[in-house]
């Protein structure tokens, strides 16, 4: 264990070891808040429920426009500059919620705070591409998700232990989180300042919209991440609903899942630093999607145990999956990313992550809840179709790509004189 965590977090190094430190406190942030938010606003803000979710959905679908405007704010002012600033944005909007006690003040203060972790996207991932040599990027990236993971965990631990010493320690839980922003922030600081790198390139705004082969590499990445909604809501939802199956099988997947991430993701990105290996990740994630959903429709007609089996074996599918697209997405996103516009289009990248958080568990939901064996066999075409598809748009996207620089010119060094009999002498 001690070797795997050791290979795991080795490439963080010099400034990466920062953004690892920095990662590791907003994630155990996150998972502190995402843990009990649902429970803080029912319980101390006294909203209905119905309320709360609407709320949580608008606060996902401002995650369109954020990733697009702060992506191209990165290029702009700096990815460090604004970073710094969406930080510490959120820390004083958490600081906001103790106020909230109606829709109408519930509504504006979520989506703020959705628009801004958001917009925090872009401007990370363009910080590592600055920071971290490019050879370096893709598993350092994935070392930053294991920590991620960790860090999540710990703070959903810590949720669990607020809520169950009631209401007045669970009203702690935003200003907690608030906490966790302002060291984020003070972390980013400690990070070696860069330039903006578009801030007068000459070039249309959000021309990444009208690239529609990088559009291409967008949708066939949603499909492929939708592995992510079918953990999340798809299994855990119809284990409850449609399956005879013990409920505490549910913490466990979720379990499994996170313990795998934080120990593999690193040994998962190996062979994705370039485009093609991208896309060699990328298909073995789609096919081993399409796999679990078959298992998972052929469990459909089995008995209680075997169902259990069969599902805790998707799980670890799902979970291969979940690793090979996060890698193959590490490594388009920074391979097919052009330098003058970095953040514009890591911004634009980081949408079929949103697509996937907004869309996807309704999606999923409403397949496999309502039509069980059709509903998975239907999520394994869609699987299907985005394995099909990544090749050809990374194809297109790469040949779009601005051409490397060439090497300056240099003046040949003068050949050297033949030394003749006198000066030899």
């Amino acid at each position: 264990m001690k070797t795997i965590v050791q290979r795991t977090f080795s490439s963080l190094r010099g400034p990466a070891r920062t953004l690892g430190a920095l990662h590791f406190v907003d994630s155990l942030g996150n998972g502190l808040f995402m843990a009990g938010s649902a429970v803080y606003f029912v319980t101390v803000a006294g909203l209905p429920a119905t309320v709360v979710g609407l709320g949580l959905s608008a606060a996902g679908l401002s995650g369109f426009v954020a990733s697009l405007v702060f992506g191209r704010m990165t290029d702009k002012v700096g990815a460090r500059r604004l970073l710094t600033v969406l930080l510490f944005l959120l820390a004083g909007s958490y600081a906001l919620y103790p106020a909230v006690r109606s829709p109408a003040a519930y509504f504006p203060v979520v989506v703020l705070i959705g628009a801004l972790e958001y917009g925090c996207g872009p401007a990370f991932g363009a910080l590592i591409a600055e920071l971290v040599p490019d050879g370096e990027r893709v598993t350092a990236r994935a070392a930053l998700r294991s920590l991620f993971n960790a860090g999540f965990s710990a703070g959903a631990l810590t949720a669990a232990a607020l809520i169950s010493l009631g209401k007045d320690a669970l009203a702690l839980l935003p200003l907690g989180n608030g906490l966790t922003f302002l060291a984020a922030a003070a972390l980013v600081l400690k990070l070696p300042a860069n330039a903006a790198r578009a801030a007068a390139d000459g070039r249309k705004p959000f021309r990444v919209l009208r690239d529609l082969p990088f559009l291409g590499v967008i949708g066939s990445s949603s499909l492929l991440a939708l592995h992510s909604a079918v953990l999340l809501a798809g299994i855990p939802l119809w284990i409850v609903r449609n399956t005879d199956l013990p409920r505490g099988l549910v913490p466990l997947i979720l379990a499994v899942n996170t313990v795998l991430v934080v120990l593999f993701q690193v040994a998962a990105a190996r062979g994705s630093e370039t485009l093609d290996g991208s896309v060699r990740a990328a298909r073995k994630s789609g096919l081993v999607s399409v796999l679990a959903c078959a298992a998972l429709a052929a469990a459909t007609l089995t008995g209680s145990w075997a169902t259990g089996a069969v599902t805790l074996g998707a799980v670890l599918l799902f979970t291969l999956a979940e690793l090979w697209q996060a890698a193959s997405g590490f490594g388009l996103g920074f391979g097919l990313a052009p330098e003058q516009a970095r953040g514009e289009y890591l911004g634009a990248f980081h949408l079929h992550m949103v697509i996937q958080a907004t869309l996807g568990p309704a999606l999923v939901a409403f397949l496999v809840i309502g039509h069980d064996l059709v509903g998975w066999l239907a999520l394994a075409v869609l699987f299907l179709a985005g394995t099909a598809a990544i090749g050809p748009a990374v194809d297109r996207a790469r040949r779009n790509l601005p051409a490397p620089a060439p090497e300056p010119a240099t003046a040949p060094e003068p050949a050297p004189q033949p030394r003749t009999a006198a000066g030899s002498a």
